[in-house]
């Protein structure tokens, strides 16, 4: 009988447990039988906590359960498998995963000592100590595009722009076209036609610091670049940066881009930031210079200096990196499309995955805009689904709309207390979890598990 207990204690997850700390997690795994197979470390630190049921684990953030354990298993690479929108894993694993995949056809030794200390540092229970920039003695672009004297002549970009991209070629590359950032070590190779070196380096390093437009020392070419309209050096007052746009066709107000800092690059409807560098394309009439550069840009000086760390926060949660309609084409968004809260959401409430991607993507076709509430999607999904074949998704049609209701009221209760209404919102992850009260003694986001060094007050409408 006193097992039972036990085993009941640990399944009811739901009332006063707190499976987001590693050490309860941990703890958890003491009647875990499979513990010879796979250590209780490795399956804690992937998210598991022990349900209580023969081996049957279950992640504390997506609700995932794996079961079936045996020796060799690698507890991150199941859990992916069962679920790879988990935030969880996106948040503290993405290296681990990313090598994992990239090593699937060789023979590797796993390194218990190297993923924990991953696990710290991603967590914050061991803080980055690198600076940066990482290879300081090439801040200078004059110094990086100087080692581009054996640059192939038919690569497909050039060494001016890759050099102030950040980029310099490393002494000992393996690759004739490998480059590397000065200040967060990336490397990329493999240049093809229509490349941008500014673009290219924030979609496989968009956490760069010289990327997001922070003072990591940088300094500009001294050179005049002849082959540039408009020069960024003369680009410091805004008079200088309104005429840049005098001979050029341009679908947003040339005096706004102006005054949000940004010049004509005379390739289209290409502008750059004078001050950060930061390059945007592809606009849209109705889209704001100010918004596009704080959601590209965040760290840009002249950026915080005009609208302050207050906007550039309210936009970053708005409309977080990696779904800007100006950076990402709208082909691009789609294969992220799952990854969103809100589709997540619709998938958890039993409507079929492909449905809810296409009809987010109908809505951004239609609009150019994405749903902002639950609600709104879940409105869609259930008048497209009464125009469709009633075996679609069948499930969904014959669910209470009373339960659907209750759903939606629990998703604005505070995960901690679930008695309040949910009112913060963490820096930098952006989670909306806890009223207030319960978010005066975290430091570490409950979902993600991600340093939190801001709370912003949130109200509802």
């Amino acid at each position: 009988m006193a097992g039972s207990n036990v085993i009941d204690e640990i399944e009811d997850d739901c009332g006063g447990h707190d499976w987001s700390a590693m050490s309860a997690r941990l703890n958890s795994f003491w009647a875990f039988p499979q513990v010879q197979e796979v250590s209780a470390e490795r399956l804690a630190r992937a998210g598991f906590y022990f349900t209580g049921e023969a081996d049957r684990v279950r992640c504390f953030s997506c609700r995932q359960t794996v079961e079936n354990w045996h020796q060799g298993d690698m507890p991150v690479q199941r859990h992916f498998e069962v679920s790879p929108t988990c935030k969880f894993l996106s948040c503290t694993h993405r290296s681990s995963l990313f090598a994992s995949s990239s090593a699937q056809t060789t023979e590797s030794i796993y390194d218990e000592e190297a993923e924990a200390m991953q696990f710290r540092l991603r967590t914050g229970e061991v803080v980055d100590q690198s600076v940066y920039p990482i290879v300081p003695h090439m801040k200078s672009e004059d110094a990086r595009l100087r080692t581009f004297s054996s640059w192939p002549t038919q690569s497909p970009v050039q060494p001016s722009n890759l050099a102030q991209a950040g980029f310099y070629v490393p002494e000992t590359s393996e690759e004739v076209d490998r480059v590397q950032c000065f200040c967060c070590g990336g490397m990329l190779s493999s240049w093809e036609e229509g490349d941008d070196p500014w673009a290219e380096h924030a979609k496989y390093y968009h956490n760069c610091f010289f990327i997001l437009g922070h003072d990591v020392g940088n300094i500009p070419s001294e050179q005049s670049q002849q082959q540039s309209s408009a020069p960024r050096g003369s680009m410091e007052s805004f008079e200088e940066r309104l005429n840049s746009f005098r001979n050029t066709l341009h679908p947003v107000d040339h005096e706004k881009l102006a005054r949000a800092g940004f010049y004509s690059k005379g390739e289209r409807d290409r502008v750059s930031c004078f001050r950060c560098g930061g390059s945007l394309k592809n606009w849209q009439p109705n889209e704001d210079p100010w918004e596009e550069h704080a959601k590209h840009y965040p760290g840009c000086s002249f950026l915080l200096s005009e609208k302050g760390q207050e906007f550039v926060n309210s936009v970053q949660l708005r409309s977080p990196r990696g779904h800007c309609s100006n950076g990402p084409s709208h082909h691009e968004r789609a294969s992220n499309i799952m990854q969103l809260e809100i589709a997540q959401k619709a998938v958890e409430m039993g409507f079929e995955p492909i449905k809810v991607e296409a009809t987010i993507l109908e809505r951004i076709q239609q609009t150019r805009k994405e749903y902002t509430t639950v609600a709104d999607l879940i409105q869609d999904l259930t008048s497209s689904l009464s125009d469709s074949d009633s075996d679609v998704c069948q499930e969904v049609q014959t669910e209470d709309p009373l339960k659907k209701l209750e759903k939606l009221q629990r998703e604005k209760l505070c995960k901690v207390c679930m008695d309040n209404d949910i009112s913060v919102v963490f820096i930098p992850c952006g989670h909306l979890v806890t009223c207030k009260k319960c978010s005066d003694s975290l430091s570490k986001c409950p979902i993600c598990c991600a340093v939190i060094t801001q709370k912003i007050k949130t109200y509802s409408s």
